[in-house]
């Protein structure tokens, strides 16, 4: 988690002692709404190491079957709009294949995400998006 969040929030967490109560006062130049977040659950002198060990910066808990998933990324998409998901800290092969595998074939059969592609190079698909 922490590392996920020092990319996000361009803080070196390193230089934190895990057990200390959290710096409520930390500031960054990266993404200030997850340190915002993440420094309110540190309140009652909670140390790094709860904090992180009971944070998420998911902004939608997608939890089910790759039909319920799909239906609820439809579902989030239909009422605020958007562009895309990001799927980030994937772990493993096998998070990765329950998405690959499992939940962009579903997707596909809704007609939320392509099928194959219509150009050539990586960036002409990436600008075709």
């Amino acid at each position: 988690m922490l590392c996920t969040l020092a990319a996000l929030t361009e803080i070196d967490f390193s230089i934190y002692d895990l057990d200390a109560p959290l710096d409520q006062e930390m500031v960054t130049n990266g993404h200030q709404g997850y340190l915002n977040r993440f420094v309110s659950h540190g309140g009652g002198g909670r140390t790094l190491r709860e904090v992180a060990e009971n944070f998420s910066i998911s902004s939608l808990e997608l939890v089910g079957t790759p039909d319920t998933i799909a239906a609820q990324m439809d579902e989030a998409m239909q009422e605020v709009g958007g562009d895309g998901f990001l799927f980030s800290a994937l772990g493993n092969r096998r998070q990765l294949a329950e998405i690959t595998e499992g939940l962009v074939p579903v997707l596909q059969r809704r007609g939320l995400t392509r099928t194959g592609y219509s150009h050539d190079t990586l960036r002409d698909n990436l600008f075709a998006f």
